[in-house]
């Protein structure tokens, strides 16, 4: 039953850190401002975070109906 809980509570955990790094692309953050940010290119910057934007979105859209129906 341990088990069982850790994985459920690692997994609502990664769902709400994918919700927040969604909200911060709707309300138009600059990730580019972020410290460690500024010291990369640019290029690669923007190609790094929207990598993980899909990665958010992918990870809301498959794992959100295993939390909710389990």
């Amino acid at each position: 039953m341990d088990e069982l809980l850790n994985d459920r509570t690692i997994l609502i955990s990664c769902l709400i850190l994918s919700a927040i790094r969604v909200y911060l692309e709707i309300i138009k953050f600059d990730f580019s401002s972020l410290p460690i940010s500024r010291k990369l290119p640019s290029e690669f910057v923007k190609k790094i975070h929207k990598t993980g934007l899909y990665l958010s979105i992918g990870m809301i859209l498959l794992f959100t109906p295993q939390v909710l129906f389990y």
